[in-house]
């Protein structure tokens, strides 16, 4: 297959993409007063800040499912799909990215690493539309590296996830829903991938694992990097080990490449940090 056979049509590519990011463009010149809303859960008033921030990550991340439908539209055996649903799968991804990416900005804004993250988040967001592009049929020959490209770049941006709530110095009860929505979205899809169908109740009962930890970390004494490698490095190790049990895996076969890696990020993340 040719190379440019492995890519969505090109003007809707650009469309997508541009406008996604035309929006986010657009938080650095309009602007109004940030609403303030509150919310008593079971005697706890929770406070929330409405921006035109917020309603762009929203907003990015409803473009974000839509253009990725307008694209898989375009892919040759689009006709051959089951429903017209089966598509949804292909929408996590992208809106994750859309989410990453509005967090981190709004994180930065006003600040020199903004236009560099800008671009960056550029190009990430179309990484992500051209490896969903190629997975949709699981008989392309792209198909393989594709699958790794996607799973790679979903646990990369559960990082700059993690990374960025880190930093924000967010209220816990505004973190958490972030992290669990997040790390729903990343086991989920890697689970779709490396299995052929959902676990839903695998990746709530992963998420809900991640969340705990994260909870914990909250109150200690991390760097941001160290909190976002060490989630990355549960939620992967999870991912994998659910894939083992799945696959019939036994003994080493099932625990190296969980405890490789989780093992890994962990060194990393306590000598370099």
């Amino acid at each position: 297959m040719r190379f440019k056979d492995a890519l969505p049509d090109i003007q809707r590519l650009s469309i997508v993409a541009a406008v996604i990011m035309l929006a986010f463009s657009l938080t650095q010149l309009v602007t109004f007063t940030p609403q303030q809303i509150s919310i008593e859960v079971f005697g706890i008033l929770l406070d929330f800040s409405l921006n035109f921030s917020t309603l762009t990550i929203f907003l990015t991340a409803v473009l974000a499912a839509a253009g990725m439908e307008w694209l898989i539209q375009s892919h040759p055996d689009y006709g051959t799909l089951p429903t017209r649903w089966f598509s949804i799968r292909h929408w996590i991804v992208p809106v994750l990215t859309t989410l990453v990416i509005g967090v981190a900005l709004d994180n930065f804004s006003g600040g020199p690493l903004w236009w560099s993250f800008f671009g960056l988040g550029s190009l990430l967001l179309m990484a992500v539309f051209v490896a969903e592009y190629n997975v949709v049929h699981a008989g392309d020959e792209n198909h393989p590296l594709a699958t790794i490209g996607l799973t790679a770049l979903s646990f990369a941006l559960f990082l700059l996830l993690a990374l960025s709530v880190y930093s924000a110095n967010l209220r816990l009860y505004i973190r958490l829903p972030l992290l669990i929505l997040g790390s729903v979205a990343v086991i989920s899809r890697s689970l779709y991938l490396r299995l052929g169908e959902w676990q839903p109740i695998w990746a709530l009962v992963s998420s809900l694992i991640v969340s705990e930890i994260a909870i914990g970390f909250h109150y200690l004494p991390v760097t941001p990097p160290q909190f976002g490698l060490i989630l990355v490095g549960i939620a992967y190790a999870l991912t994998s080990i659910i894939t083992g049990i799945k696959e019939s895996r036994r003994e080493w076969a099932l625990w190296a490449e969980p405890v490789g890696m989780l093992s890994l990020l962990l060194i990393v993340s306590v000598f370099w940090f």
